[in-house]
């Protein structure tokens, strides 16, 4: 039996394959080759789509050539500008007795304290000049005039004198509009980038506030012995 299918072998023996089988491999086949076709055409449309479609990167360069060169000046004052418009909800800064019993603020505190008649008597446009030289931005109404010179914020001698021993004899920006507006009594929030001096614009006023409750009400020997 085994020399007869090895010589029907031999003799080119066909297995014979039903009609209905023929025509499901057929059947695969077409669809395999249409697959690889599909295939090819995707990866040939994907090809053109990344070579038409620009990198970030190269569109990050065509931004960059596009847009007109500013100073490190100019972009300082527009991110201050951007950080000032953020602040038109001012509910966000009140606190929650304020929101409860809607407390608003129309006065300053008293503070006493006014500068200089010849700075008090400038215009509002000599006010912004001084402003736009310093890049200074600001929100508000009757915002106090700006003052360049610690002296003629009219701090104490000794306080002028410990800011010149620190090294500090000449105001920044936010201290030459911030300072005038807390000494006037006035609500503020200040904007600028670290190191330029916000701190001392608080903590100046609490010390010309320390000093004018001391000579309201002199320390006596006892006071704050239990």
């Amino acid at each position: 039996m085994q020399s007869i299918m090895e010589q029907e072998e031999d003799d080119g023996y066909v297995e014979y394959i039903p009609v209905k089988k023929r025509r499901l491999m057929e059947a695969q086949k077409i669809l395999q080759r249409k697959g690889k076709s599909s295939a090819l055409e995707d990866d040939s449309e994907r090809s053109k789509l990344e070579e038409a479609k620009p990198s970030l990167l190269v569109k990050a360069s065509q931004l960059k050539r596009d847009l007109p060169e500013i100073t490190p000046t100019e972009q300082i004052v527009q991110q201050e500008k951007e950080m000032i418009e953020h602040l038109s909800d001012r509910k966000t800064l009140m606190s929650v007795r304020e929101l409860a019993k809607e407390i608003t603020y129309t006065e300053p505190l008293v503070t006493g304290w006014k500068p200089p008649l010849p700075i008090r008597r400038m215009s509002s446009k000599q006010c912004d000049l001084i402003r736009k030289q310093w890049h200074i931005l600001v929100d508000g109404d009757e915002v106090p005039p700006p003052i360049k010179n610690f002296k003629d914020m009219r701090f104490p001698e000794p306080v002028l004198k410990k800011l010149k021993e620190k090294g500090i004899v000449q105001p920044t920006p936010i201290q030459v509009q911030g300072l005038p507006v807390i000494l006037s009594g006035r609500d503020m929030i200040g904007i600028a980038f670290t190191g330029s001096g916000k701190t001392l614009v608080f903590v100046l006023p609490l010390i010309m506030v320390a000093l004018q409750e001391e000579m309201m009400m002199p320390i006596v020997p006892g006071d704050g012995v239990p």
